[in-house]
């Protein structure tokens, strides 16, 4: 079975998974709103877990940096797009600050993590790339310069003097803790099959298997008919910058620096996820347009169902 067809048969996979999160939401096993639950599971318990993890297990080298750069560089470049057309265009701040954070944002530190973690096998010097790609390459910026932009566009009047705020409040996010301390724990060389330490890897690889069902289940719950008429125009537009352009760029700019043929399928994995939940929050959270938010993340998820497995085919 070639990358490819792996790839698409997972993500077939989590398709499924999701739909039986519909049919429990529909027979009111789960409750509705209960998708925030597992949503605050995905991101403040199983991530942070699989993140540990795979940078604790593989030595972090400065070398795991320069990917992350370009997929920060990529995710910057189609936000700015993204600011030119909406400005151009003559979005609402509000709207303007949602439609920028939900075209360069996507969900590579859930569902990009899931599908590379099933179509490259899961192994931990994978895993690390990919977990610093994602980690420095689009959630600091995320937590950072994309608070502040959502801060600046929102409607918070005293958002723009915030900005240290918005930095300091990063180094509390779950995620951010368990990279820092999974690159202090490969650097002091643990031994992870040594008692007691076996222990606790043992117990945060069960809680990073997790993510695969908590992730499907998050975006099956987080579905919900979209009145698209109104909101159509913006919808065609971050699917072009988001589920077209926005691999593209990760695409040339892999060839531009020469990365190895390994980290230009990561790079161009990550670029091609759909819109992320974590943007709809951080837009409705300081201020910017909640509903355009959610709005677009959810269409560019259903969107993806029919183009992703086309862009990977064409790009992997």
């Amino acid at each position: 079975m070639t990358l490819t067809e792996r790839t698409i048969e997972d993500f077939l996979v989590l398709i499924g998974l999701a739909v039986i999160a519909i049919v429990l939401r529909a027979r009111f096993t789960i409750g509705r709103g209960e998708e925030k639950v597992f949503a605050r599971l995905v991101t403040d318990f199983a991530l942070p877990a699989l993140v540990f993890t795979s940078l604790s297990l593989d030595p972090f080298s400065v070398d795991q940096i320069f990917p992350a750069i370009l997929m920060f560089a990529t995710v910057a470049t189609v936000s700015l797009f993204a600011w030119v057309t909406g400005t151009a265009i003559g979005l609402a701040p509000p709207v303007l600050g949602s439609f920028v954070l939900v075209a360069g944002v996507g969900s590579s530190s859930t569902l990009g993590y899931l599908l590379i973690r099933h179509a490259f096998g899961g192994g931990e010097s994978i895993m690390a790339k990919v977990v610093t790609m994602g980690e420095f390459g689009v959630v600091v910026p995320l937590f950072t310069f994309g608070v502040a932009f959502a801060r600046y566009y929102g409607e918070e009047p005293d958002s723009r003097h915030d900005f240290l705020h918005s930095a300091a409040s990063l180094l509390k996010a779950p995620v951010i803790l368990a990279a820092v301390l999974g690159i202090a724990v490969s650097r002091l060389g643990v031994d992870p099959h040594a008692a007691p330490a076996s222990v606790l890897f043992n117990l945060l690889a069960v809680v990073g298997g997790s993510m695969d069902v908590l992730v499907a289940f998050s975006i099956g719950l987080m579905l919900r008919p979209v009145n698209l008429r109104n909101l159509l125009p913006l919808v065609v537009l971050v699917v072009v910058l988001k589920l077209l352009l926005e691999p593209i760029v990760a695409l040339l700019i892999g060839y531009l620096f020469q990365l190895p043929e390994i980290d230009r399928q990561l790079l161009f994995i990550e670029a091609a996820m759909p819109s992320g939940a974590i943007a709809a929050i951080v837009a409705a959270r300081y201020g910017c347009d909640g509903v355009v938010a959610s709005s677009l993340v959810i269409a560019t998820y259903l969107i993806s169902l029919l183009l992703l497995p086309l862009i990977l085919s064409l790009g992997i």
